[in-house]
């Protein structure tokens, strides 16, 4: 954080409503309700109940704070009141799973399109959805679908964003590899603002990959992602690979360029540039 900022109290930057976020949202697909808690165990979890409960597309759970917010691998997301921003996005996409399956990708996508205005540098998308300001983690997304064989019935796309967070309260073991928007800014963000950025994007995002299909979206990802040509490790199920990144697949999954040429898809896992540490 910069020099001669003071450090914000819970609440700083906006207090996250549905009259504020509603307020000129001006979607035609997402946001028609918008449900705002004061906390919950995890946004994911109650907007999975609302749909199995048949509530329709575009149907928005946040919490100001999460109990037992998680990220991509089990692993615990850190939630704190009043700061960031946990956010749940229920989607009943026309398409067969292996499709609905991309949105992971285009929310990374919608993430970077929303926080590049707030921050000196552009954010730089780390495989497959984690979103890095200056290296540190300042944003994931964690999706949950629904399929019954070839039909989706829903995607929870979950999205946790560290806006007015200071490094300072974080926990030790992520203080080294985390950040937040407040941090890189230099000042307070105003969380209804970047809340409705967000929402407005990923309609934007959404919309764009149901019309014109997956390749548009794969050309911003790695655009973002700045990784094609660099060398990295990918810590995967079936253990360790290591090549140069090509870029993504039509199916959404990371292709490197390993020894003798061969190529392998990285589906699942880590990935980190050579010699680096990820978060």
């Amino acid at each position: 954080m910069r020099p001669g900022k003071e450090r914000p109290g819970p609440g700083a930057g906006g207090e996250l409503t549905s009259a504020a976020l509603l307020r000129c949202l001006g979607t035609r697909r997402l946001g028609h309700r918008v449900d705002v808690y004061p906390e919950l165990a995890s946004t994911n979890r109650t907007a999975r109940a609302l749909a199995e409960a048949g509530e329709p597309e575009g149907t928005i759970v946040i919490a100001e704070a999460q109990t037992s917010g998680q990220g991509r691998m089990g692993r615990r997301w850190v939630s704190p009141a009043g700061l960031n921003l946990y956010i749940s996005f229920i989607l009943r996409p026309r398409l067969a799973p292996a499709e609905s399956a991309k949105i992971t990708l285009l929310t990374a996508v919608a993430l970077a399109d929303t926080l590049k205005v707030h921050v000196p540098r552009a954010p730089r998308i780390k495989w497959p959805n984690d979103i890095l300001l200056e290296g540190l983690k300042v944003a994931g997304v964690l999706s949950e679908l629904a399929c019954e064989s070839e039909h989706t019935l829903f995607v929870i796309v979950g999205i946790g964003v560290n806006l007015n967070y200071p490094r300072a309260l974080m926990p030790p073991e992520i203080r080294g590899r985390a950040t937040s928007v407040m941090e890189e800014a230099g000042a307070a963000v105003d969380r209804v603002r970047v809340t409705r950025s967000l929402v407005r994007h990923m309609e934007e995002r959404y919309i764009e990959f149901e019309e014109h299909g997956f390749a548009p979206i794969a050309r911003c990802w790695n655009g973002y992602a700045r990784m094609e040509g660099c060398r990295v490790r990918a810590h995967t199920p079936d253990g360790e690979r290591a090549g140069r990144v090509r870029g993504l697949d039509g199916s959404g999954f990371l292709v490197l360029e390993c020894e003798g040429g061969l190529t392998e898809r990285v589906v699942s896992g880590d990935v980190f540039l050579d010699g680096a540490e990820g978060a």
